[in-house]
């Protein structure tokens, strides 16, 4: 048997945010304002303060006094986040409320203040540099500029920016010698000078069934940007994150910062390498340490569950001594200094498409307001900042994806458009196949808890929402969520979270499965599962009195956190569910019950072997199962879909481009083309009478690398 060297997806997957629930639901236009400025000035929770005061200014029942104080702290919160937004919130105000002289007089002094500055700084100009071979998601820009250092196929690159071809092609990449040490992909470092680079040793070990302890193999290396004898610096464990791999060497190339795991948290240090003992240099988690230009400060992030959450940027000497706080963020990540070491860029996870920089003293401390630079059109997140060269040009790491629903012929041929833009995911028929329902990925800050469920014309349209997570308090996670319709048409049945639950599982949330009207109105909760249980994928059976459903045992094993997985049948209204089967050696995944009421369908997935895995039936009155062929992907986001007679059951396929129909009686495999080029079609539906197919798909997701000019005016430069 293969022994599986890949993390599922199902853990990967994962990602947990907290977010932050807004209690605007049900209150009248003052309360409203109220809740705003607690938001505003209490929390510092901007992004949701400004989503509250809009709610104000659409109020038909608000006074124009309220709705121009709302749109007026609309403007100041759009300031505070370094966002455009701020400038059209202060147009509309002195357009729409010229009666209301002090709200609009504070507009007009903003907005030439907001006007001045646009006049000093440039429009930053992003340039694709068209990379011919695979880029990871880690690269890194030299000091100068210059060059790019990247890794493939475990071995060290360096590829020159410009070439032959001109200043906007790549020239030819140089393998570097590493003297036989394959090297990982995550954590690149050049030194200030450019003659040294620090990178990660790429090491299977750490990716076995091993108990923690035997694990911390991790080496870092230091070698020649000539290339050469690499020399090992220290030996770590960074746990399964990538970010967490992130190291840095300072300008003189004399001392390496990295952060590394002990007793389950982690920490960053300093080492020379030259040899020597690692120093700790701050008490609180942190990760993701980088020396300024002049080697005496280092900034970093803070880190929470092992590189799965974060928070603020702060600084610290280089050589030891109290932290400082620059600034909160809701995940920073990737901090690179300005030549001058008076700026930092840094991301933030919570807000995936905005690059931010901040002033700092020689300090450390900030020494002015954060500045925001919007990603290119269509981008789904910067991933990666890659090195600030010495002529002022950010490296970015640039993922773009464009995200929709399609319906397509049972037959195949040309899909059509149903939803576009945003992140639609999981869309299922309504009985009538006149409607879809899908869930509405929130990206940015809010995380799952913030997607919506929402409904739209089967042939495109106006999309309405049913439910939303934080106004509804309810949290629904990326994938498995069932959301399926009623036989009747009234219901939708989905996994979900309350908001309020306490119970995490080695981060993981204790799901449960609820109910709701299409129409949108009261959640009733079905099932409670018992700590540490999980209830996810829910579907009906034909006339509607139960409800299928998986139950997987949580577990604190890092790698495996699912134990046993079983699907149990419950009574749609609630009651004590029953165990129809069960396993402990597979994953059970994406159910779905026949037409005919006979059947469940259901996906297993070896969890010793990721490449054994298989579509399987059991019948509904005796627990009997049946393989009914191999399968080649069981993941969280495989869905399955039956015919309209119980005769063939459709899934997506990792090849991405087609649809896969599998023969019930003899396990043979029909494909469906869709006709999309360079796409990826995850969770899919097909029709009540069995004429189309609906699925999500999307174009893109592969890492590009980008670089960020004119982003400073004269007076910085």
């Amino acid at each position: 048997m293969k022994t599986s060297h890949i993390i599922p997806l199902f853990i990967l997957s994962f990602v947990l945010i907290e977010a932050t629930f807004l209690t605007a639901f049900s209150q009248n236009p003052e309360q409203l304002y109220q809740q705003g400025l607690m938001k505003e000035e209490g929390q510092g929770s901007l992004q949701d303060a400004i989503e509250i005061f809009k709610q104000v200014v659409k109020n038909e029942n608000a006074d124009e006094a309220l709705q121009a104080k709302a749109l007026l702290h609309v403007g100041l919160c759009y300031e505070k986040l370094g966002q455009k937004g701020a400038t059209k919130a202060y147009q509309q105000l002195v357009k729409d409320y010229p009666g209301q002289k002090q709200e609009v007089t504070i507009a007009k002094k903003r907005l030439n203040i907001l006007l001045a500055l646009q006049m000093n700084f440039p429009e930053p100009t992003f340039r694709k540099i068209p990379i011919p071979s695979e880029l990871s998601w880690n690269v890194a820009l030299s000091p100068d500029g210059q060059k790019l250092l990247l890794v493939s196929d475990e071995k060290l690159w360096i590829m020159p920016l410009s070439g032959n071809l001109g200043s906007d092609f790549p020239g030819k990449p140089i393998q570097l010698n590493t003297d036989g040490i394959k090297v990982l992909w995550a954590g690149l470092s050049w030194s200030g000078d450019g003659k040294s680079i620090a990178f990660n040793e790429f090491n299977e070990i750490w990716l076995q069934d091993k108990p923690e302890k035997d694990k911390r193999n991790q080496n870092i290396y230091i070698v020649s940007a000539e290339g050469g004898k690499p020399k090992k610096i220290v030996e770590n464990y960074c746990d399964a994150r990538a970010v967490n791999y992130r190291i840095n060497l300072s300008p003189d190339g004399k001392t390496l910062a990295f952060s590394s795991v002990d007793d389950n948290e982690m920490h960053i240090y300093t080492i020379p390498v030259k040899g020597g003992i690692a120093k700790q240099l701050v008490e609180s988690p942190a990760r993701e340490p980088v020396f300024s230009p002049d080697g005496k400060m280092i900034a970093y992030v803070e880190a929470k569950r092992l590189g799965r959450g974060g928070g603020g940027l702060w600084v610290v000497p280089s050589s030891g001594g109290s932290p400082t706080f620059v600034v909160q963020a809701g995940n920073a990540g990737s901090p690179i200094w300005s030549p001058d070491a008076r700026k930092i860029a840094f991301l933030d996870y919570y807000e995936h498409n905005k690059i931010y920089i901040i002033p700092v003293g020689e300090d450390g401390k900030p020494a002015g307001e954060k500045v925001t630079i919007d990603a290119p059109e269509g981008t789904k997140e910067i991933t990666h900042l890659t090195g600030w060269s010495t002529d002022n040009k950010i490296g970015t790491i640039i993922n773009r994806v464009k995200y929709a629903l399609y319906t397509l012929p049972e037959q195949g041929g040309q899909a059509a458009l149903v939803v576009h833009g945003g992140d639609p995911s999981q869309p299922r028929w309504s009985p009538d196949g006149e409607h879809i329902v899908f869930i509405n990925i929130a990206r940015g800050k809010g995380g799952w808890p913030n997607h919506k469920l929402a409904i739209v014309p089967a042939d495109g349209g106006e999309i309405t929402n049913i439910l939303t997570g934080t106004d509804d308090k309810i949290g629904f996670i990326p994938y498995q969520t069932g959301i399926r319709v009623s036989p009747n048409g009234t219901k939708i049945v989905m996994s979900a979270k309350k908001h309020d639950d306490t119970v995490f599982i080695n981060h993981f949330p204790t799901t449960q499965i609820w109910t709701i009207p299409i129409e949108g109105g009261k959640l009733i909760q079905i099932t409670k599962p018992p700590v540490p249980y999980s209830d996810y994928s829910p579907c009906w059976s034909p006339d509607g009195k139960s409800i299928a459903f998986i139950r997987t045992k949580l577990t604190e094993e890092r790698l495996r956190p699912y134990g046993e997985t079983g699907i149990y049948t419950i009574n749609s209204s609630g009651g004590e569910p029953k165990l129809l089967i069960s396993e402990s050696d597979k994953w059970i995944l994406s159910i779905n019950w026949s037409p005919d009421a006979k059947l469940i369908a259901y996906l297993t997935s070896d969890k010793e072997d990721s490449d054994n895995n298989s579509l399987n039936v059991v019948n509904v009155d005796n627990g009997i199962t049946r393989v009914v062929g191999e399968v080649p992907q069981a993941n969280v986001h495989t869905e399955l879909a039956w015919s309209p007679d119980s005769k063939r059951i459709a899934f997506n396929d990792k090849e991405g481009e087609v649809i896969k129909v599998m023969s019930v009686d003899d396990g043979s495999v029909q494909d469906v083309e869709t006709g999309l080029v360079n796409a990826n079609i995850y969770h899919l539906d097909w029709s009540p009478d069995g004429k189309r197919f609906v699925f999500a798909g999307y174009q893109g997701g592969i890492p590009e690398f980008w670089l960020i000019e004119n982003f400073l005016n004269e007076d910085q430069l």
